[in-house]
């Protein structure tokens, strides 16, 4: 099957956004699942060194318990570990937070934590970790990354069933020990805030790119149908220039003939006894030479309507004298002709004659979608600082959804008798006036003209 261009950008229009969508999801869900990938490698690593060097002490008390290591050798083997690139400082502490030993001698004997504090820590056998901040001077605070647990110098961690060291039966009774050891966490919270940032600005963008996306499909579709309504302008306008040839090539070579038809119609009626065949057939002639000829002054009226007489207009007034028009029609219909004066509308620039065409029309649809009884309102008001409206209704039998779009058609008509081309000339007076015509309706309900006209018209060239 072979797809035409309109069919594959409709395709286009559909499948762009949908797969966009797709994507942008994917991304943000791949971005969210990689955050913090880095940092947590880098915190991986410094628990790893610190689970490293916290079984080092641990081994080098061990060997020194078996050598009789006294509490001055094991805070030298301390400070020397606390060398290590990044460590802040070690500390072994007694069940109630007094340190036994430190990297920095000074602070032996002293409390690292609280009991209570410890009690929440729970150290266990495995290395826990925390985030904490060390004062390194006035208002200012380093971050550090803490590692602790239960310091085991009478066996390693995860060496279950080895026996103590022989020869060293006092520690068997020593209480229970914690070990903590402090990195320095400036490299890792530079880390984490640049993958914050990195994820912000990814999310970021794909935001952008998602919004981007739904504006561009709206505005995409907001375009399609301009574009429509354009090609449907542009094809009524085509259709008029044909009309116009041809209603040209119509007015010259019916209107002289249907004159004479009419003329010889008449005779024969007058020379023919009234109620005879003869003059009812000559009466039928004459109905039907006139309305061919209405249809040749409709057809012409559209595609080749008069220039306006643009003037000061008060709308009360011509639609007060419209209704008057109709109101002989109505009134033998039971039919109610509604309409309130609007003191307050401003005057509008149009030509009275045309406007009063437009009403009649519109009046004579509705009397006829009524049949009997019935009511046609009409009113006006201003719709904006520049535009009013006129508002017909009617109780009528309403118009077919699937002919709503057909209405304004030329030649489309519901009637038996009918042209087909009032409410096309109604549009095209409105446009002409710089205006527009809507219509809503349903079946059963009626239907409602809103004619919207500017208040000051356009020049005419």
């Amino acid at each position: 099957m072979r797809l035409d261009k309109d069919t594959v950008a409709k395709w286009l229009s559909r499948l762009l956004p949908a797969a966009i969508l797709i994507l942008v999801g994917w991304f943000s869900i791949m971005t969210i699942r990689d955050y913090g990938r880095e940092s947590d490698a880098a915190r991986q690593t410094l628990l790893e060194k610190g689970s490293v060097l916290i079984r080092a002490l641990e081994s080098g008390t061990r060997v020194g318990m078996g050598m009789r290591m006294h509490h001055a050798q094991q805070q030298t083997l301390l400070e020397q570990m606390a060398v290590q690139p990044g460590v802040l400082w070690f500390a072994v502490v007694d069940e109630h937070g007094v340190i036994i030993t430190h990297s920095n001698f000074a602070m032996v004997g002293k409390t690292l934590y609280s009991p209570d504090v410890l009690r929440q820590l729970n150290p266990g056998e495995q290395e826990s970790w925390r985030h904490i901040e060390i004062p390194t001077g006035e208002d200012e605070k380093t971050p550090a990354l803490e590692i602790y647990r239960q310091f085991q110098p009478m066996y390693g961690a995860g060496r279950h069933g080895m026996a103590r060291c022989s020869g060293n039966d006092d520690h068997a009774n020593t209480p229970a020990q914690t070990i903590f050891i402090a990195f320095d966490a400036s490299e890792l919270a530079a880390t984490q805030a640049r993958e914050w940032r990195n994820t912000l600005i990814v999310l970021s963008a794909l935001a952008a790119v998602l919004l981007a996306t739904v504006l561009t499909f709206f505005w995409y579709q907001r375009y399609q149908r301009s574009y429509k309504e354009l090609q449907d302008a542009m094809k009524r306008k085509e259709k008029l220039m044909a009309l116009g040839h041809l209603a040209a090539g119509v007015a010259h070579e019916i209107r002289n003939p249907l004159s004479s038809i009419k003329g010889l119609a008449k005779y024969f009626a007058e020379r023919t006894p009234a109620g005879g065949e003869s003059h009812e057939l000559a009466q039928v002639m004459a109905k039907e030479a006139d309305r061919l000829n209405r249809v040749v002054s409709e057809l012409l009226e559209l595609v080749k309507p008069a220039h306006l007489t643009l003037q000061q207009v008060d709308l009360n007034e011509v639609i007060t004298h419209s209704l008057h028009l109709v109101s002989q029609d109505a009134q033998s219909r039971e039919i109610q002709l509604q309409f309130t004066p609007n003191t307050s509308l401003s005057a509008i620039q149009a030509d009275p004659d045309r406007l009063t065409q437009v009403l009649l029309n519109l009046y004579l649809n509705a009397i006829h979608a009524i049949g009997r009884q019935g009511a046609i309102t009409v009113e006006a008001s201003e719709s904006s600082a520049d535009r009013v409206k006129i508002v017909v209704a009617d109780s009528g039998k309403g118009i077919a959804p699937d002919q709503l779009e057909a209405i304004f058609t030329p030649y489309f008509t519901t009637k038996a008798d009918g042209t087909g081309l009032g409410l096309a000339v109604v549009r095209n007076i409105i446009e002409q006036h710089g205006g527009t015509i809507q219509v809503a309706s349903a079946e059963g309900k009626g239907a409602t003209f809103t004619l919207y006209l500017p208040i000051k018209a356009k020049s005419q060239d």
